[in-house]
């Protein structure tokens, strides 16, 4: 059952497809203090974050939210 809820409910963790879009194209940039990880691609031009526990927008810091949507060029662990 695990498995089919990978696979259709977002809200509880990363979907089978985001883990494999990781794992084939994601550059670790870092995590912020709730254990949220953060990625780019080569290119620097996707940006994502893997939530620790729920998807919640709101657990993501206002540092990480301006690099998340191209504000700053530089993540806050440069």
């Amino acid at each position: 059952m695990s498995f089919l809820k990978m696979l259709f409910i977002w809200w509880r963790g990363a979907t089978l497809g985001t883990l494999w879009t990781t794992w084939r194209h994601g550059r670790p940039v870092g995590t912020d203090k709730f254990g949220n990880r953060y990625y780019r691609d080569s290119t620097g031009k996707r940006r994502w974050v893997l939530y620790n526990g729920t998807v919640e927008a709101s657990r993501v810091p206002a540092d990480w939210h301006g690099w998340l949507h191209h504000t700053v060029k530089d993540p806050p662990t440069v």
